[in-house]
């Protein structure tokens, strides 16, 4: 569709120092929701915003200490914590001036994906930011720093990150483009509403969050395996029998460290899941169909591919998004409690779906769906799977590379065996998993509810096709 600037002037023109037509456009499309607000810029409301660290060594990354925010850790309104990364407690003072605390905000500021917005979790003290992140410290009233916060998740804000970026090789933005960025105010008592709600959504993310791991912490106690016993081989031998055992010749299949953590298990009755779940694949819907969030219309579905699982869920706010007519003619129906589990890429991703999800899954998932027969629920299974040393050693066993990127076979996955705990236990581990789900899917209905609120207040920007 060839989009059509009404108007442009020189000396915006020679001010803005920008000749491309779709800092114009969004321009005008902006200004006719924006000029009936009082606005400030989110400079206004903010101490700093600043770019993360530059000229820190990846050699001094750890797995504890002071968590380092990265691009890959960034998504739909919270932070992914798997290949998260920490940094040294006095590395971190060092850098003290781009140190974000609980409701500070970090922002995307290069590459394909402007403007994915997070907020820091209420279980972190102190954060700090690799430098491709823009993170803004607020110094303003709690209501509006929430405000705020929502604001920015928005087309309408989403559509000003946009139109100020410049595109040299890769889309990026400057500080100048994001200390200027308008932010649209509503009366105090709608603004008060909505930081109340945001209030809401952060104790519940933090809850369920908190309720995974402890979830995880009390099948590691009934394990009762001490896996950093089990060191990591650098140089190992296997034997034809091995080999021929499923056919399979790669060093990672003959692995000590996945080969004796699998050893340890069987001090437990262990099945494969193959006994334990139905598998259904993901689809392909071939990216000619995929739809920009700012481009999607209010029936679109979001569309999860590998990238798209954050702490154990679905994102429904992915990159993208499809037409609600190529959703109904795949019939995925998909339910709640069922477990995906990443096949392709990034192996291993795992995360169980909930009543609040309506998406399609991509097809570098393995959609697994608890046999009603086994009296094994599907909270366990995906408890299993979550810990690494059952459902990622079992999975980077058997993956191969195909080219440049790793696949798992659907057959091979179903070969993961899992340890089977007293029914005790298992209940125990499923109450907890299933108060943790329950927090997330109230989370995500009242995520879409407030939006759709708020977008309306602005009157959005709708995209006809």
């Amino acid at each position: 569709m060839i989009k059509i600037v009404e108007n442009a002037t020189y000396s915006e023109v020679k001010n803005s120092n920008r000749f491309d037509s779709k800092y114009y456009f969004l321009g005008e499309i902006l200004n006719k929701t924006l000029s009936r607000f009082e606005t400030h810029p989110i400079s206004y409301f903010s101490k700093s915003i600043r770019k993360g660290i530059f000229d820190l060594n990846s050699k001094l990354y750890q797995t504890t200490g002071i968590p380092f925010i990265r691009i890959s850790n960034l998504m739909s309104y919270t932070l992914d914590e798997r290949g998260m990364v920490y940094i040294p407690l006095k590395n971190h003072k060092k850098e003290s001036k781009t140190i974000l605390v609980p409701g500070d905000l970090a922002l995307s500021k290069i590459g394909k994906y402007l403007g994915k917005i997070a907020q820091v979790p209420l279980r972190f003290e102190e954060v700090n930011i690799s430098q491709n992140i823009i993170g803004v410290a607020f110094d303003c009233e709690d209501y509006l720093r929430k405000y705020v916060f929502l604001y920015l998740t928005t087309p309408l804000a989403i559509n000003q990150i946009l139109r100020v970026s410049k595109q040299h090789n890769q889309n990026k933005l400057t500080l100048p483009d994001i200390r200027e960025l308008k932010i649209p105010l509503l009366s105090d008592e709608r603004m008060k509403y909505y930081a109340k709600e945001v209030n809401e959504l952060s104790v519940l993310e933090d809850d369920s969050y908190k309720l995974v791991k402890k979830a995880q912490d009390f099948f590691y106690e009934k394990l009762n395996i001490n896996f950093k016993e089990i060191k990591k081989e650098f140089s190992f031998t296997t034997s034809l029998k091995e080999v021929k055992a499923e056919s399979f010749f790669s060093p990672e299949f003959a692995n000590p460290l996945y080969n004796k953590t699998i050893k340890a298990l069987n001090k437990f009755e262990t099945k494969p899941l193959s006994e334990l779940v139905k598998p259904y694949k993901g689809s392909e819907v071939g990216s000619e169909n995929y739809n920009l969030y700012t481009d999607k219309i209010e029936s679109d579905i979001p569309f999860i591919r590998t990238s798209d699982i954050v702490n154990y869920e679905v994102d429904n706010y992915p990159d993208f998004f499809i037409t609600d007519e190529i959703y109904q003619g795949l019939n995925q129906e998909i339910k709640p409690l069922d477990i995906i589990f990443s096949k392709d890429g990034s192996i291993g991703n795992v995360a169980m779906l909930t009543e609040a999800d309506k998406v399609i899954i991509g097809s570098g998932f393995l959609i697994l769906r608890t046999i009603e027969e086994q009296e094994v629920s599907p909270y366990y299974i995906f408890c299993a799977l979550s810990i690494p040393e059952i459902g990622d050693y079992q999975a980077k066993k058997r993956t191969v590379i195909a080219s440049t990127i790793p696949h798992l076979r659907p057959e091979n996955l179903l070969k993961t065996r899992i340890p089977i705990l007293p029914k005790e236990d298992r209940d125990i581990i499923s109450e907890i998993l299933k108060e943790a789900f329950d927090k997330k899917s109230l989370r995500k209905h009242k995520l879409d509810t407030i939006k759709k609120q708020l977008e309306l207040e602005f009157e959005a920007v709708k995209t006809t096709r």
